[in-house]
């Protein structure tokens, strides 16, 4: 039998007003996988990462979270669902007043971990993501790649089971960019963490074999490595 996904769209259309963002949506998410999502701006890459989020309804259709239809959830299922997601940014969204150390720490204490246990994971996965020496540091201190490194470990910190990165790497430069990508690439490869990255940078996606899909007119086609 295979395996059910993680995420799963059918028939998922979605208007605001009279304007239709997307049209008639099927999309399979397997867990542990990864996958672009592909579009010019105002596409809808970002409505679609909301709806996966529970944070927008679908117009029409149906979303299922591991089979489970999720316009049926209650407000407390809808949380604990959001609480198992890594959000990356294109802005980082990182609190100018407070050290990475404690942007990091946030969603550990949102769930009330331990002061001992918050520790022990922030300082670890600064060390994984490169950034231990930044711990005390506050973001203004930061390049843009360290920035969403950070961005990275406060997502990660929580051992969330998917991540949603939208245009992580838009305001970086090349060689960054790419560093960032690999680092989520590793993390699918050796965490099994589901990861969808929204991008618009086209010669990043030609550079792998990972599956795309991209939106046109509301609609979301396979990517077929043509803009």
């Amino acid at each position: 039998m295979a395996q059910m996904p993680l995420v799963y769209f059918s028939g998922v259309s979605k208007a605001f007003d009279d304007n239709v963002i997307l049209k008639n949506v099927e999309l399979a998410v397997p867990k542990a996988s990864f996958a672009f999502l592909l579009g010019a701006t105002g596409a809808g890459k970002s409505t679609l990462l909301k709806m996966i989020a529970g944070e927008i309804k679908p117009t029409k259709g149906k979303i299922y979270i591991k089979g489970q239809d999720i316009s049926k959830w209650s407000k407390a299922k809808r949380a604990s669902w959001r609480r198992r997601i890594g959000y990356v940014f294109q802005e980082d969204r990182l609190l100018s007043y407070h050290s990475v150390y404690e942007n990091v720490a946030l969603p550990l204490e949102i769930q009330e971990f331990s002061p001992r246990k918050i520790k022990d994971k922030v300082l670890s996965i600064l060390e994984v993501l490169g950034v231990g020496s930044k711990a005390y540091s506050l973001p203004e201190e930061l390049s843009g790649g360290e920035k969403q490194r950070v961005s990275l470990a406060r997502a990660l910190v929580a051992n969330p089971e998917i991540i949603i990165a939208d245009e992580p790497t838009a305001q970086l430069d090349p060689y960054t960019s790419k560093e960032i990508f690999n680092l989520l690439a590793s993390l699918n490869r050796t965490g099994r963490i589901t990861v969808i990255m929204a991008t618009h940078e086209w010669d990043l996606v030609r550079n792998t074999d990972l599956p795309a899909f991209i939106l046109r007119d509301g609609f979301l086609l396979p990517w077929e490595g043509k803009i």
